[in-house]
């Protein structure tokens, strides 16, 4: 009986394990369709506005970083 009790007790954590990584994965879910949404209104835009908001990240002072983590190449990762 206490085997089978200790079973029971595994058992309820794997089942509260997999409903907190549904809940997670529908969050995912959730987010990338809110991006999705979001990367179809950037297509929109005309060709001049994007081209305006890119050179609007350009750094006035200094030279340009080409890394992905800094605009405006970091725009390329948002709006694709």
């Amino acid at each position: 009986l206490h085997e089978i009790s200790h079973i029971e007790t595994i058992m309820d954590g794997i089942q509260n394990l997999r409903q907190q990584l549904v809940e997670k994965k529908n969050k995912i879910i959730g987010s990338i369709n809110s991006h999705e949404r979001l990367r179809s209104v950037m297509w929109r835009l005309p060709t001049e506005i994007l081209s305006q908001i890119c050179i609007s990240c350009l750094p006035e002072d200094k030279y340009l970083q080409l890394t992905s983590r800094l605009a405006p190449l970091l725009l390329t990762r948002i709006c694709r």
